[in-house]
C-alpha cells in the first residue's frame, strides 16, 4: 500500500511538471503592459522609414508607427537598434518584443517569426550612374552591386544572377558610405536611399533602372504569441482602415500607400 501511495504521488509529481510550463507560459501582451514598455527593434538610418537628422531627431515612418502603436496600447516605445542584417536575430534572441523596420514577409523568414497583416510597402531597386544601360537582371553580369547583407533585395540579387561581384553591407549607412568611397557603382536599395545618395553628391548620380520587387512589409514578432499577435493585427486593419498609417506614410514617402496594402472599400449599392 506505501509502494502504491508512494507511485500515485511521483506520478502526480510528474503530471504537474509536464502541465505547469503551459499554465505558466509567459504572455508577452500581459509582460509588455504589465512593464509599461514595448521594445522595437529598428534601423537607424534607413532614409524614409527610420533616420536620425541633426534637427528633427529619429524620424520616419516606422518611427512613427511605432509610437502610434505604443501610444495605443498605453506603454512607453524603447527603440533597440538594429543593422539590417540583425534585425530576425534580435527578435529570436528575445532582446526586442517587436520588429517595426522595414521587414518584408518572406517565406524564409516566416519559418523563425511570425508576422502581422501588412502595414506597409517597400519598393527594392537596382540603381546606377545615367551611362549605364541596365534594364534587367541580366544586364548586371560582370559587374559589381552594393546590398545590404541580409536583406530581402540582396536574395533576390543571388537568386536571379550569375556572373555578378555582390558587395554586402551591414547596414544603410555603411552601403551609403560604400557608394560615396566608390566601392561600387551599382547599388541595390529602395528609392528614398538613392534620394538620398543624389542629395550628397555633385557626379555620379544615381537613377533607378528597374524595380526588383515591391515587397508589402509587416510587423515581426515571436512566434505562439497568439494574444500578442491578435491585438497587432485588430491595431493594424484599424489604422488602415481610417487612414491613420497612410496618413504617417504619405508624410514620410511622399506618396500614399499602395493599393495592395490599404484595405478595399466596397461602397454600397
Amino acid at each position: 500500500m506505501k509502494t502504491l501511495a508512494v507511485s500515485l504521488v511521483t506520478w502526480g509529481l510528474a503530471l504537474c511538471a509536464c502541465t505547469m510550463p503551459h499554465l505558466a507560459r509567459a504572455d508577452q501582451l500581459a509582460d509588455i503592459k504589465a512593464a509599461g514598455k514595448l521594445r522595437i527593434a529598428i534601423i537607424n538610418g534607413l532614409p524614409s522609414f527610420s533616420v536620425t537628422e541633426p534637427k528633427a531627431g529619429f524620424v520616419g515612418s516606422d518611427v512613427d508607427t511605432s509610437r502610434l502603436l505604443a501610444k495605443d496600447l498605453g506603454v512607453t516605445p524603447e527603440f533597440v537598434f538594429v543593422a539590417n542584417a540583425d534585425r530576425i536575430e534580435t527578435m529570436v534572441s528575445k532582446k526586442a518584443d517587436l520588429i517595426i523596420s522595414a521587414l518584408s514577409i518572406t517565406p524564409e523568414r516566416e519559418q523563425l517569426i511570425s508576422f502581422s497583416v501588412p502595414y506597409s510597402s517597400i519598393a527594392l531597386i537596382v540603381g546606377a550612374p545615367r551611362q549605364y544601360q541596365i534594364t534587367s537582371y541580366m544586364d548586371l553580369r560582370g559587374k559589381k552591386v552594393g546590398v545590404g547583407r541580409n536583406t530581402s533585395n540582396g536574395t533576390l540579387l543571388k537568386q536571379h544572377t550569375s556572373g555578378v561581384e555582390i558587395v554586402e553591407y551591414e547596414d544603410e549607412r555603411s552601403l551609403i558610405e560604400g557608394y560615396l568611397k566608390r566601392q561600387f557603382d551599382i547599388i541595390s536599395c529602395q528609392h528614398a536611399t538613392l534620394k538620398e545618395i543624389n542629395n550628397m553628391v555633385t557626379d555620379r548620380r544615381l537613377e533607378a533602372k528597374f524595380i526588383q520587387r515591391e515587397y508589402q512589409i509587416a510587423i515581426g514578432m515571436r512566434k505562439s504569441e497568439r494574444p500578442l499577435r491578435e491585438w497587432i493585427n485588430n491595431w493594424v486593419v484599424t489604422n488602415l482602415a481610417n487612414g491613420k498609417l497612410n496618413e504617417v506614410f504619405r508624410r514620410h514617402h511622399g506618396h500614399d500607400l499602395p493599393e495592395s496594402v490599404l484595405p478595399k472599400i466596397v461602397t454600397p449599392r
